[in-house]
C-alpha cells in the first residue's frame, strides 16, 4: 500500500531536477520490461481533467522535451503483466481477459489522489489506495504465473504505489522550474477514484510519446 512516507522519501530525488541527472526513458523495443501489457484504471472525467491540467502546466515549465501524458492516456497501473511486444499474441490477451473477468468481485477500489511527486524518471500524482488494489494485484500476478509455467514475468510484481504518471523524462537536462512546480503542489488534491474503468491495455510508441491502447474493459 502506498503511504505518505513512501512518497515523501522520493523528495530526495528532486535534486536530480536541479542537476540535470535525470533518468532518461527511451521508446521500448520488443522484450523490454517497461511499457508491456498491463491492467490499468482509467480515471473518471473529473479526475482526468484535474490531472490533465497539471500535466499541461508542468509541460510548459520543462526545459527539455519529455513525454507528457495527455488526457486520453492517463491511467493508474494496477499491475504490469507482460514485457513490451510489437505484437501481442491473441492467446495471451484472451488469457488475461478471462483472468480479470473471473476477478470482477475484487474490483471495488478506492484511491485518493493527493499531491504531486517527482523522481529522476518523471512526475506523478500520488495515490493512496488503502490496500483496495492488493487483491486484484495478487490475482493478476497469479494469472501471469499461470501463463508462464508457474513463474510470473519479472514485471508482474505486486506494486506498493498507486500513482498516475504525468511525465516521463526523455532528456537529462536541468529542470528547476519543474522541481519548483512539484514542490508547490505536494499536497494538492486531485480527487478520488472509486468508479474507475478497469482495462487491459498495451502501449504504442508515437514519436516522443507512449499512447495507451485499451484492449478490453471490465466496467
Amino acid at each position: 500500500m502506498a503511504t505518505g512516507v513512501k512518497y515523501d522519501s522520493l523528495k530526495e530525488a528532486h535534486g536530480s531536477f536541479d542537476s540535470g541527472s535525470l533518468c532518461v526513458d527511451h521508446a521500448p523495443v520488443d522484450g523490454d520490461a517497461r511499457w508491456g501489457l498491463s491492467l490499468v484504471l482509467l480515471p473518471p472525467a473529473h479526475v482526468a481533467d484535474a490531472v490533465s491540467a497539471a500535466a499541461a502546466e508542468l509541460g510548459s515549465l520543462y526545459a527539455g522535451e519529455h513525454h507528457i501524458y495527455d488526457g486520453a492516456d492517463l491511467h493508474l497501473t494496477v499491475t504490469s503483466l507482460e514485457p513490451y511486444r510489437d505484437h501481442v499474441a491473441l492467446t495471451t490477451v484472451e488469457h488475461y481477459v478471462e483472468a480479470v473477468e473471473r476477478a470482477r468481485d475484487l474490483l471495488e477500489v478506492n484511491v485518493r489522489l493527493n499531491g504531486l511527486g517527482g523522481s529522476p524518471s518523471g512526475v506523478f500524482v500520488q495515490g493512496f489506495d488503502d490496500e483496495t488494489l492488493l487483491p486484484i494485484r495478487r490475482q493478476m500476478r497469479q494469472a501471469a504465473a499461470d501463463l508462464h509455467d508457474g513463474v510470473a514475468p519479472p514485471m508482474a510484481f505486486v506494486r506498493d504505489t498507486a500513482h498516475i504518471s504525468i511525465s516521463v523524462h526523455r532528456k537529462a537536462v536541468p529542470e528547476p522550474r519543474a522541481a519548483e512546480y512539484v514542490q508547490r503542489h505536494r499536497r494538492t488534491v486531485f480527487g478520488d477514484i472509486t468508479e474507475a474503468t478497469v482495462a487491459l491495455a498495451r502501449y504504442r510508441a508515437t514519436g516522443h510519446s507512449m499512447a495507451l491502447e485499451v484492449i478490453h474493459t471490465v466496467r
